[in-house]
C-alpha cells in the first residue's frame, strides 16, 4: 500500500509538471515573459508539496522544472547554457522563493493535520466524558474506555487490573506473559514497553492505572506492526485519567450506598429490638398481672370479674401470638423464604372465622362483615390472608376511638375480587399514606399508647397480598376514618 502511494505522488508530480509546462509554452506564445512562466512553475511546486505533503518532491519538482524552464525558455534555447547572467540570478531566486513556498506551505498543512486531529481528539475526549457519566459500574466505564480508545488508535488494546474484577482475556494475547512488566509499570507509575526507558524490547506498551482510591491496574497496547504517535500517546494519558475519575466515583458511590446500608441495618436492628421489647413487655406485664392478681385473690373476686380479666388475658394471648406471626412472617419474606400454600376458599367463611378471632378483642368497637347471596371461592393461602384482616383491624383498633366502626366488605368484579377494611376513626395524616407499609413505620395515635407497635403488621399485609399476585392501598375515606382495600386477580379466583 506504502509503494502504491509513492507511485501516485510521483505520477501526480510528473503530470503536474507536464501541464504546467504545456502551459508555460502557451503563455510564451502569447508573448508573456518569462518571469510570468517561472510564476506558472511556482504555483506547480506548491500544488506538488500540498498534494504529496513531502518536502522531498517539492524539491525535486524544483530542481526539475529550473532545468526545463533553462532548457526551453532561456537563451540559448534547447540547451543548459545561459548567456544572460540575469537569468542565474532569476534562477537561484526562483529555486529559493520556490523551496521555501513549498516548506511553509508543507508545514501550515501539517499544522492544519494537525489541528484537525487535536479537534478530532478532543471531540472524542468530550463524548468519552460525557458517556462515562451515565456509565452503571465499573465495567461498563472500562467498556466504554476500551470502545473509544479503538476509534482513534490502529492498535490492539487491553485492560487489566489486579484485584480482577476486570481483565481482557484474548486467544491470541496473554497478559499473563507480561505479569512481572506490568507490576513493575504498576508500581512505578510509570510508562512501559516499546521505545520507552524500561522494557523497549517488548512489543506493547504499558500505561500503568493508579488512583487515590486503591484502583491499581495497566492498560496494554500491541504496538506489534505499529508504534502509537506521542500525540496518541498524549490522547491515551488523558482518557485513562477520565476513567480512573470516573472509577473513583463509582467507588465513592458505592463506598456511600454500603454507608447508607449499615445504617439502616443498625437503624433497622434498633427498631427491632425497642419494638421488640416494647411489644412484648407491655402484653406481658398484664398477663403476670392478671394472673397474679388471679391466684392471689380468686376466692375474693366474683365471677364477672374473674371472666373480664380471663377475657383479657385471651386478648393479649391472641396479640402475642399475632406478633409472633409477624416477625415469622418478616424472618421469611427477608430471606426469600416467603412461599404460600393455596386452597379453594369460601370467602364468607374465611370472613366469619376472622370475626371469631377478633370478637373478643374488640372491646367497644364495632366490627361489621357485609355478606353476600353469592357464593364465592377464592383461591388462596387461607392462614395468611386471615393474617391480612387480623392486622388490618387489630391496626383499626389501635387508632382509633373506643366506639369506632370497622366494616369489612368486597366485591366481585369480571377482572378481580376487591376486598376493603374501613373505619370512621379520623383517617391517616396524608404525610403517611405513601410509607405506612414500609417496615417499622408507626403511625401516631391521639389514645394512650402512642407508636404502639413495630410497624410490622401492614407490610406483611402487603408481602402477603403481592404473593397472591393482588395489589394493596391505602386511602381516607368519606366517613372520616381509613380504608385499606387489596385485590386478588381473576386468575385466582374461581365462582
Amino acid at each position: 500500500m506504502i509503494k502504491n502511494k509513492e507511485l501516485r505522488n510521483v505520477i501526480f508530480s510528473l503530470i503536474a509538471i507536464a501541464l504546467s509546462t504545456m502551459f508555460a509554452f502557451a503563455f510564451e506564445g502569447f508573448g508573456f515573459r518569462a518571469e510570468n512562466i517561472m510564476l506558472i512553475y511556482v504555483g506547480t511546486i506548491m500544488l506538488i508539496m500540498v498534494q504529496t505533503k513531502k518536502n522531498v518532491y517539492g524539491l525535486t519538482s524544483t530542481f526539475l522544472l529550473v532545468f526545463i524552464f533553462n532548457f526551453f525558455f532561456t537563451e540559448p534555447k534547447f540547451t543548459f547554457k545561459i548567456n544572460d547572467p540575469n537569468y542565474i540570478v532569476t534562477l537561484i531566486i526562483f529555486t529559493l522563493v520556490s523551496v521555501t513556498m513549498g516548506t511553509l506551505t508543507n508545514q501550515l498543512q501539517r499544522e492544519i493535520f494537525a489541528a484537525k486531529d487535536n479537534e478530532k481528539k478532543l471531540e472524542l475526549l468530550y463524548k468519552t466524558s460525557q458517556s462515562l457519566l451515565h456509565a452503571k459500574n465499573k465495567i461498563e466505564i472500562i467498556l466504554m474506555t476500551k470502545e473509544n480508545l479503538r476509534k482513534l488508535l490502529p492498535c490492539e488494546i487491553y485492560f487489566y487490573f489486579r484485584n480482577n474484577f476486570y481483565v481482557d482475556e484474548e486467544k491470541d494475547f496473554d497478559i499473563a506473559t507480561y505479569d512481572k512488566n506490568i507490576d513493575y509499570a504498576i508500581d512505578q507509575n510509570i510508562i512501559c514497553g516499546k521505545k520507552e526507558q524500561k522494557y523497549d524490547d517488548l512489543p506493547i506498551k504499558i500505561f500503568p492505572i493508579n488512583s487515590a482510591k486503591d484502583i491499581r491496574g495497566a492498560l496494554l497496547i500491541d504496538c506489534t506492526n505499529k508504534d502509537i504517535s506521542k500525540q496518541e500517546k498524549e490522547f491515551v494519558q488523558t482518557s485513562i485519567l477520565h476513567m480512573i475519575t470516573a472509577l473513583e466515583r463509582d467507588q465513592i458511590a458505592l463506598e456511600e450506598e454500603n454507608t447508607r446500608i449499615e445504617m439502616e441495618k443498625e437503624r433497622i436492628k434498633s427498631a427491632l429490638l425497642r419494638s421488640i421489647s416494647h411489644d412484648l413487655r407491655t402484653p406481658l406485664t398484664s398477663l403476670k398481672t392478671g394472673t397474679s392478681f388471679l391466684y392471689d385473690s380468686y376466692d375474693q373476686i366474683d365471677e364477672d370479674i374473674k371472666k373480664s380479666m380471663l377475657l383479657d388475658i385471651n386478648n393479649e394471648t391472641s396479640r402475642l401470638n399475632d406478633f409472633v406471626d409477624n416477625l415469622l412472617n418478616m424472618t421469611r419474606l427477608t430471606a426469600n423464604k416467603f412461599t404460600i400454600k393455596r386452597s379453594y376458599e369460601l370467602v364468607d367463611d374465611l370472613l366469619l372465622d376472622v370475626y371469631r378471632r377478633m370478637k373478643n378483642r374488640l372491646i367497644n368497637h364495632k366490627l361489621s362483615i357485609q355478606r353476600k347471596k353469592e357464593v364465592t371461592k377464592i383461591f388462596v393461602d387461607s392462614q395468611l390472608l386471615t393474617q391480612v384482616f387480623i392486622n388490618l383491624i387489630d391496626n383499626a383498633i389501635r387508632h382509633t376511638d373506643q366506639d369506632s366502626l370497622i366494616k369489612i366488605d368486597y366485591q366481585v368484579e369480571t377482572d378481580r375480587v376487591i376486598f376493603t377494611v374501613s373505619d370512621n376513626g379520623g383517617g391517616i395524616p396524608e404525610e403517611n399514606l405513601t410509607k405506612i407499609f414500609e417496615n417499622f413505620t408507626s403511625i401516631e395515635t391521639k389514645k394512650e399508647d402512642n407508636f404502639r407497635g413495630m410497624g410490622l403488621g401492614l407490610n406483611i399485609c402487603k408481602a402477603i397480598v403481592n404473593a397472591h399476585e393482588g395489589e394493596i392501598l391505602a386511602y381516607n375515606n368519606d366517613e372520616g376514618g381509613a380504608t385499606f382495600e387489596f385485590y386478588l386477580p381473576l386468575n385466582k379466583v374461581v365462582k
